[in-house]
């Protein structure tokens, strides 16, 4: 199944221009198990490393607490871990323990849409951006992975684009098997 995402791009392979991180197989089939053993609740985690250094990717899933920490979407409407991810803030610090020990950075955040196409809802927009409309993590992409029926359906990543004020959407072509 093809992504639903914007026609015409090229699939999300290597660095892109905008500095997106290049993500190897193994890591994108670590998202995509996640994601579907997540399945029918929304999964989400980081990926951490050295942008120019592949082999240092590492995936980490963090927890997510949308039903402990009930949530309203941006009308007001609520929101649990079916519909709506929050990370789990112990488990983000020590990822970012872990990211200043070894000299790295935040690359990309991901968390999956069940039974839900591949987009950057206005929620996640929201989650992005600081009060002033600057972007939290200027220099991470985001990646959403649509689980349909418990199986990967499509994936895109979304990187800020500050000329258009905007997050960018390009699609990510899944390995085609998950061991």
């Amino acid at each position: 199944m093809q992504p639903a995402c914007s026609a015409g791009r090229p699939p999300f392979q290597g660095e892109q221009a905008s500095g997106a991180p290049e993500l190897r197989a193994d890591v994108l089939n670590e998202i995509v198990r996640h994601a579907e053993s997540g399945y029918p609740e929304e999964v989400c985690g980081m990926v951490i490393g050295r942008r120019e250094a592949p082999e240092t990717h590492r995936v980490r899933p963090v927890r997510n607490v949308a039903n402990q920490e009930p949530q309203d979407d941006p009308r007001g409407v609520p929101r649990d871990a079916r519909t709506a991810y929050k990370m789990d803030p112990l488990e983000q610090l020590r990822i970012l323990r872990e990211v200043d020990e070894h000299r790295w950075e935040v690359l990309v955040f991901y968390h999956s849409h069940p039974d839900h196409g591949v987009y950057f809802s206005r929620m996640d927009r929201e989650r992005a951006l600081a009060p002033d409309g600057e972007p939290i993590w200027p220099g991470a992409t985001y990646l959403v992975v649509s689980v349909l029926d418990g199986r990967a359906g499509g994936a895109a990543t979304y990187r800020w684009q500050a000329g258009e004020r905007e997050f960018g959407e390009t699609p990510v072509a899944l390995p085609s098997a998950n061991p």
